[in-house]
């Protein structure tokens, strides 16, 4: 709702308007393990999904306004949180794992654009910046570097180290290659698969 406003307002359009979404509303369904529980996650991410295509429609929000790009991460969205509640009953893996979806890869997008016009390069096609690239990597070492800390009694020193080491590169590669939107699925499911599996 209030993306629509900013988008009436003419203060924020195409992809800041489009990030402004991926990011405020990633970041507090990154908590909804802490009010909800897994299956009222599940029902609403079906819910979201339900009304991104009621929305293709019948257009009700003009969110996408302004995008040339083709690109389906509004629908992958809230895929990707409905899979990562089947994955895990840990909270904080997937709140980091939603967090890295919704913070790092809308931080990437928005200071890409914004700051990155100069260094381009192609991935099939798409048009990424090494600015952007470096942006998510940056805040994907910091999401999983703070809130690993939280998870000192599951993760060990060695293994926490490694995670910094190996997961950042890792899932800032596997973004660059998710085109269409699908990094909304890859980017959560690779990290929570990683987080289970140490």
């Amino acid at each position: 709702m209030i993306d629509e406003i900013l988008w009436r307002a003419k203060i924020l359009k195409g992809e800041y308007n489009r990030k402004f979404v991926h990011i405020s509303v990633g970041s507090f369904a990154a908590f909804w393990p802490w009010l909800l529980s897994w299956r009222q996650i599940q029902a609403l991410c079906l819910i979201l999904l339900a009304g991104r295509v009621i929305n293709q429609l019948h257009t009700f929000v003009h969110d996408k306004a302004g995008i040339k790009r083709r690109t389906y991460g509004e629908y992958f969205f809230p895929v990707g949180i409905g899979l990562c509640t089947l994955l895990t009953t840990n909270k904080l893996f997937f709140a980091l794992a939603v967090l890295n979806m919704a913070v790092a890869d809308g931080l990437a997008a928005v200071i890409g654009q914004f700051a990155g016009a100069r260094w381009r390069y192609q991935v099939f096609g798409y048009t990424k910046t090494i600015i952007g690239t470096m942006t998510f990597w940056l805040a994907t070492l910091s999401i999983l570097g703070i809130g690993l800390l939280l998870a000192s009694d599951a993760i060990n020193f060695a293994d926490y180290g490694l995670l910094l080491l190996l997961l950042p590169p890792a899932l800032t590669v596997l973004e660059n290659f998710s085109l269409f939107g699908l990094d909304d699925i890859t980017v959560p499911v690779v990290t929570l698969a990683v987080l289970q599996l140490v």
